[in-house]
């Protein structure tokens, strides 16, 4: 019976721990307070050691990650649909060897030091095969890669 009363103190413990991490610093909050100040809704997660906040900013769905000093690393942007990608990446993408597959999702990715990045998620017709293509706001593709099979292909394992 103590055994058991150990594993459930422990179960519980861990459990309210990893529910508390999603919790960020103040730090965390303060920096995105002073990039967004008029966002009120905001719903945290974490991605690996990073923070990620969620909220609807200009009307699309925006997520910013953050590391646990509060420095901004990423901000990703949904556009959903190729209305508002850069007139270079939309004609190398129409040009290109993907043109006739299905756009199911469209994202802009931004960095503090380094260029953005646009990233058209593709599927083809009649198959579960899926893509990412990933273009820098030139028009310039620098990766496509098969992400059938892949989860959270927008994440930080895929960025940092």
């Amino acid at each position: 019976m103590k055994t058991f009363k150990l594993l459930f103190l422990g179960l519980i413990l861990l459990i309210s721990s990893n529910v508390s991490s999603q919790v960020p610093p103040t730090l965390v909050k303060d920096s995105l307070q002073k990039l967004y100040p008029t966002v009120n809704t905001i719903g945290w997660s974490t991605d690996a050691t990073y923070f990620v906040a969620g909220f609807q900013y200009n009307g699309f769905s925006t997520k910013v990650w953050f590391d646990n000093q509060g420095h901004w690393l990423m901000k990703q942007t949904d556009w959903q649909v190729m209305d508002e990608v850069p007139e270079a990446v939309y004609h190398t993408f129409t040009m290109g060897p993907y043109s006739t597959d299905e756009v199911l999702d469209v994202t802009l990715v931004e960095f503090p030091n380094k260029p953005a990045q646009v990233v058209v998620h593709i599927g083809e017709y009649n198959s579960e095969t899926t893509y990412q293509l990933v273009y820098l706001t030139n028009g310039e593709l620098i990766n496509a890669r098969d992400v059938t099979n892949m989860s959270n292909i927008l994440g930080a394992s895929t960025f940092f």
